[in-house]
Parts: C-alpha cells; sequence; structure tokens
C-alpha cells in the first residue's frame, strides 16, 4: 500500500487522534486488510444518505480484516465537524482539507469509494451512494475479504 503524504487530520469518534500540521495516511499500516475510503463532504446530499450504512459496515465487519476510513474534503473543519454532530457517526474521519488524498485515488464525485483489497491494490471503485446498490457494496467487501 501507499504513503499518502498530505496535510490531514484523523479523528475517531469526534476526538483528533493525530492532529499534526502535515500528516500521513500511511495505507501501509493495514497491509493484510480491505480497505475502504469513502470520500465524502458536508454539502453532499448522498454523502448524509451514505452515512448510515458506513456505520452498518463498521460494525457488521468489525473484527475482522477491515478497516474504514471516511476522507472528508471540506477546506473548513468547521462544517465536517458540524455534519459529523448532525450525524452522530463514530467513524474514523480523516480530513483531507488541500484535497490531496482525493486527488491521489482520482475522485471525481462525492461521495466516492474506494475499496482496497489485502494485498494493497484499488479493487473497486464506487462513485456516489445508490442505495439500491448497497448489496453490491457489501458483495465487493466479502469477496476481498475471503479472498484467499
Amino acid at each position: 500500500m501507499a504513503l499518502v503524504t498530505v496535510i490531514a487530520m484523523v479523528s475517531v469518534g469526534g476526538h483528533v487522534a493525530h492532529a499534526a500540521p502535515s500528516a500521513a495516511l500511511d495505507l501501509s499500516q493495514y497491509h493484510g486488510k480491505v480497505v475502504y475510503l469513502d470520500f465524502w463532504a458536508s454539502w453532499c446530499a448522498p454523502c448524509k444518505l451514505s452515512f448510515p450504512f458506513l456505520e452498518k459496515l463498521q460494525s457488521y465487519y468489525a473484527g475482522r480484516n477491515f478497516v474504514l476510513l471516511a476522507v472528508n474534503v471540506d477546506h473548513d473543519r468547521t462544517k465536517a465537524d458540524a455534519f459529523l454532530r448532525e450525524a452522530g457517526s463514530n467513524l474514523p474521519i480523516v480530513y483531507d482539507t488541500t484535497g490531496g488524498i482525493a486527488r491521489t485515488f482520482n475522485v471525481k464525485a462525492m461521495p466516492t469509494s474506494v475499496v482496497i483489497g489485502a494485498d494493497g491494490r484499488v479493487r473497486y471503485v464506487h462513485s456516489g451512494f445508490f442505495p439500491d446498490q448497497m448489496p453490491l457494496y457489501e458483495a465487493h467487501i466479502s469477496e476481498l475479504l475471503n479472498a484467499k
């Protein structure tokens, strides 16, 4: 997996876990795990719809080789924090205020989910959030978790 160096802050359950002015999202620490990066913004209506689904994924796959990181691309963190308070989210959040992580993964739409296999390769990209596609999103995760 790649080391993505950007200005980012990581927050888990609303508490900042890493707040260095120039932080790194080091995906190599998740080698051997399926990583689900969900790029979102406070102004994005489909993002609001996706958060309950993301919370469900986080809970359902807890204890498995699965990591979900919600990557916020707002330039103003206060808007992201207000969104999270309203959503009541406990997801691990990466603050990508400069958009560096989003550019690395060529994100063009909100939300976008990038699903990375245990081998560190991007396997699936879900552009947008469509409730009728939730079974497909889950099937992609299950497929990668069950890969030998």
